[in-house]
């Protein structure tokens, strides 16, 4: 049941990073512009949820497996079990893409990945400062190579 839910919620984030990757400027004449390559990744994830939705939904209408018969709130919580790295995972991408033109793609990237590798990371030994250095290097690596080789800009946001 989770995954229908998850399903559907990646449908929806694939449709808003369609739509709003057509507001790219282009740079040169080509036939692709900087908007082509988000816009394939988004379709290509719109495909795959609607493969696991379907793929889910005939599973569950084979197995009958979907009962109420503990209750409502037993169901919740199991469901909740299941899914909660999910949950957070989502509320911390949602708020990387708000604080994505507010502070600047090199600091809210570097806070996302930070909080989910705290968040995803192995429950005995949470090294904080691995963890930073790794968001650190995959920050400024995408950005260099974004910003001087494919000559895409990013958000500076109110630092940068």
């Amino acid at each position: 049941m989770g995954e229908i839910l998850i399903g559907i919620l990646l449908i929806f984030f694939s449709a808003l990073i369609y739509f709003n990757s057509g507001d790219f400027p282009q740079l040169n004449e080509t036939h692709l512009d900087p908007g082509s390559y988000p816009k394939l990744i988004a379709l290509l994830l719109i495909l795959l949820s609607l493969v696991m939705i379907i793929k889910k939904t005939v599973q569950l209408l084979q197995s009958k497996t979907i009962s109420f018969d503990t209750g409502m709130k037993d169901f919740v919580k199991k469901q909740w079990k299941e899914y909660h790295l999910v949950v957070y995972t989502l509320v911390i991408l949602a708020l990387y893409i708000f604080l994505l033109n507010v502070l600047g793609f090199i600091i809210s990237s570097i806070a996302f990945i930070i909080a989910a590798g705290l968040l995803i990371g192995p429950r005995k030994k949470k090294d904080v400062m691995v963890i930073s250095l790794i968001s650190f290097v995959i920050t400024f690596g995408v950005y260099l190579f974004f910003e001087n080789v494919l000559y895409v800009r990013f958000p500076n946001g109110i630092l940068f």
